[in-house]
């Protein structure tokens, strides 16, 4: 109970100096990402690091429900996440797609993404070197979907919702992902 409690504070300070960060970035333009305040946690001084603190959570939740409820849902609960906090959401995401270095580290986390759903296409594929292909292949297009998506929620500022755009963006790769589905329901 205690260190649940502390890793819910931790998690609302981080979230504070993040919002505190969007504030500086809206108010003072892309320089203030320099001057991250020093009420900070510590560790998240970098405002790369500031801005994506939550990343290893989403990748685990995504891994967990993954393998817990499968492709669809998981892919579904990612999107319910980032909605129920929509107005937080949309700030981080837009200051992200204007600052080229925060693309870029966001590039670089897509890694992790894309590893954590490549090994759920393995675990249904075909074995060989062309079944982990077609993995790396399916992950890279839903993630693209995936991210495809969220672009369209941020730049409608949130309309629709962005399950429902998950919703369409599975719906256009779902075919490229039929041998998957196949497999899965087997």
């Amino acid at each position: 109970m205690v260190a649940e409690r502390r890793r819910d504070r931790q998690r609302e300070h981080r979230r504070e100096a993040l919002e505190r960060l969007l504030d500086q970035a809206r108010v003072g333009g892309l320089e203030a990402l320099d001057r991250v305040d020093p009420g900070c946690p510590k560790g998240l001084e970098d405002p790369e690091r500031l801005f994506f603190h939550d990343h290893s959570d989403l990748v685990a939740g995504l891994a967990e429900v993954l393998e817990r409820s499968g492709l669809v849902e998981a892919c579904l609960a990612l999107a319910r996440h980032l909605e129920e906090d929509r107005d937080h959401w949309l700030r981080r995401l837009q200051r992200v797609a204007v600052e080229p270095r925060l693309r870029a580290r966001s590039a670089v986390l897509e890694a992790d993404y894309l590893e954590v759903l490549a090994d759920h296409f393995r675990r249904l594929g075909a074995g060989g070197p062309q079944g982990e292909r077609i993995a790396d292949l399916e992950a890279a297009c839903l993630l693209g979907a995936l991210r495809g998506a969220e672009r369209l929620w941020v730049r409608n500022q949130g309309r629709p919702i962005l399950p429902v755009l998950v919703q369409e963006a599975l719906a256009v790769v779902w075919p490229a992902l039929y041998g998957h589905a196949r497999r899965h329901l087997k």
